[in-house]
């Protein structure tokens, strides 16, 4: 009987062992995927450097569009340390102006994405996003509009692909900011098809990493993409 007595209550210091060290775990890797990050604050911006540009303005086609997210998660309570969740939508909109030919211009980007149809492989993360994280009841949308470029050539032609930066502000969950997005395209017979990405960081825009009891654990970093057709108007 003591033998026994002996044996559960090794077994039981064993079990809390391993418990605690599974939330000394979980709790480190929560705090080391998302250290501080200082927001980069909004642009300011006076008057409209948009309404003097030339050129042609190009729609984006929602059908032929995908707006993504991608964030790496660790799940630890499913066995899944290195995870990345990904969450697309195309339900995109909006326009810019192109000017090609000698000092090419891309001017005027205003794009508005509808968070609340963003879905990745499960539902439940989809919902638990929604209502607690980005809450799209009451912030619905993400926008950018852009005020410069960097890297553009110094001249274009139809059917060239090209690589610069678009730097502007994004607003989302609220929340103003800085963002730069590294953007590759080509303009083809009045279409424009290409993609732009850029890092984030929720705690730039007041959004809380998913954190559901150190068990599921999201990275604070986020790599949003646009891979984008837009047509001339």
């Amino acid at each position: 009987m003591k033998r026994r007595s002996f044996w559960l209550a090794g077994i039981g210091l064993i079990l809390v062992i391993i418990v605690a060290g599974v939330a000394i775990y979980a709790a480190h890797f929560a705090s080391a995927v998302n250290p501080p990050h200082q927001a980069p604050g909004a642009i300011k911006v006076s008057g409209n450097p948009a309404s003097s540009a030339n050129g042609q303005t190009f729609q984006i086609m929602p059908a032929q569009t995908t707006a993504s997210y991608s964030v790496f998660e660790n799940l630890i309570r499913q066995n899944k340390p290195n995870n990345d969740a990904v969450g697309t939508t195309h339900s995109v909109q909006g326009n810019f102006r192109v000017q090609t030919g000698n000092s090419p211009l891309v001017t005027g980007m205003n794009i508005t994405v509808d968070l609340r149809t963003l879905q990745t492989d499960s539902s439940f993360r989809d919902k638990y996003v929604q209502q607690h994280s980005l809450q799209t009841d009451t912030y619905p949308y993400a926008t950018f509009v852009s005020v410069s470029t960097q890297g553009l050539p110094t001249s274009y032609t139809d059917g060239q692909t090209v690589h610069f930066q678009l730097i502007g502000n994004m607003t989302m969950h609220g929340k103003t900011n800085k963002e730069t997005f590294d953007v590759q395209g080509k303009v083809a017979n009045n279409t424009i098809t290409g993609t732009a990405t850029s890092t984030i960081y929720m705690t730039d825009f007041d959004v809380q990493p998913p954190n559901l009891a150190n068990i599921a654990i999201a990275q604070n970093k986020v790599v949003i993409s646009l891979n984008f057709t837009a047509k001339s108007q």
